[in-house]
């Protein structure tokens, strides 16, 4: 008997000991979750800020990967375990350059201290740079010569504000007169352009503003716009090119809970490189035997709720995109039917396909696409 209650006791001893052990976890907390820069300036490059982030619970806490929302924004955290009680760091580097305007980013902390992710955010006001830096001007629309013909915004959200510069110059020997847009169609209502000065004289430098307000575009997505920019020497012809602006409208994601992400939906692609190979031979320019012009690829819905497709597109005009669906069950697929001219690529196609969708782990993916005669 007596052994018998010795053998007892020992047993609800060891279970008071699992349970005692298993009530206990490491707990992140943070006293500051969203810090404001205020003004930034551009032309003074990075700005940074620490972070504290305690463990209010009994096991050490491990932080096993910082992320951010952009890739302007730069995170190093503590690699060392953070004992119970004790503090850590998460230090934010944002770079304003390129960015003037509004911003609010991101960074989501993963650790042993929370299922899914930590949240903090940094925001402010990023002012213009004053001063243009030294630009290979590769594009001309006449004597007026241009550092690109591309604006493009990675990804914005419903409430920001983005802006680009296009460096312009008059390389011809006669003043050049800038206009921007024509009277065939109005700009859409969320692009705001500028030009400055209007005016060039020979051998000076100016400047094409773009804005992007996402807020009213009013739909998620890729948006595009080909901005028609006109050079006319005063008395004489003008001539005509198009500034191509283009954007991922994304949701915003920075009030999710965990339970929400956990529950939300997952995009799997797939394949991200589509390659159709040769399309005719390159001595004869006859089609080969066995050549394809179209390709497919799949999307999968891998989460816990319904996925939303806003848009699958590319910007290459040679390039068609069909099929697929705008919701997918958990579960479900969809297939996307690729299509290229052969006629109109003259030597290689290399290209990206945009997919924008309400992932909040990927929102905006990339599939590349080549081919060639």
């Amino acid at each position: 008997m007596r052994y018998l209650f010795r053998f007892l006791f020992g047993c609800c001893l060891v279970l008071s000991v699992i349970t005692a052990r298993g009530q206990q976890q490491a707990v992140i907390v943070a006293e500051e979750l969203v810090h404001n820069f205020g003004t930034v300036a551009e032309a003074e490059g990075t700005v940074s800020h620490v972070f504290t982030v305690t463990n209010t619970g009994d096991l050490p806490l491990v932080i096993t990967r910082v992320t951010a929302s952009c890739g302007c924004t730069q995170p190093e955290w503590t690699r060392s375990p953070i004992a119970p009680g004790k503090s850590g760091e998460v230090n934010i580097t944002f770079d304003p350059k390129g960015r003037p305007g509004p911003f609010y980013k991101t960074i989501y902390i993963y650790s042993n201290g929370k299922k899914g992710s930590y949240n903090l955010a940094i925001k402010g006001n990023v002012t213009a740079k004053p001063a243009e830096p030294e630009y290979l001007y590769a594009y001309a629309f006449g004597d007026l010569k241009l550092h690109t013909k591309q604006v493009l915004f990675s990804s914005i959200r419903a409430g920001e504000t983005l802006g680009e510069r296009v460096s312009i110059k008059n390389e011809g020997t006669e003043p050049l007169m800038i206009r921007l847009g024509d009277s065939k169609s109005s700009l859409p209502d969320y692009l705001t352009v500028d030009v400055n000065p209007a005016s060039l004289q020979p051998g000076q430098v100016g400047t094409i503003t773009v804005l992007l307000d996402a807020g009213a575009v009013k739909r998620k997505g890729r948006v595009t716009h080909a901005l028609p920019v006109t050079a006319q020497v005063i008395g004489q012809g003008e001539t005509t090119g198009e500034i191509m602006v283009a954007a991922n409208v994304i949701d915003d994601f920075a009030n999710l809970s965990a339970a929400d992400k956990q529950n939300a939906p997952i995009a799997e692609l797939s394949s991200t490189l589509l390659e159709l190979g040769g399309l005719t031979d390159k001595r004869s320019l006859v089609p080969l035997v066995g050549a394809k012009s179209t390709i497919s690829f799949e999307i999968t819905n891998g989460g816990k709720s319904p996925l939303t497709i806003y848009s699958v597109t590319c910007d290459d005009p040679r390039v068609d995109i069909s099929g697929g669906k705008r919701q997918l069950r958990p579960g479900a697929t969809a297939t996307y039917k690729v299509r290229v001219r052969p006629k109109e690529i003259k030597t290689k196609l290399e290209t990206l396909i945009n997919v924008v969708c309400d992932d909040p782990n990927g929102p905006i993916r990339l599939i590349k696409l080549t081919a060639y005669k």
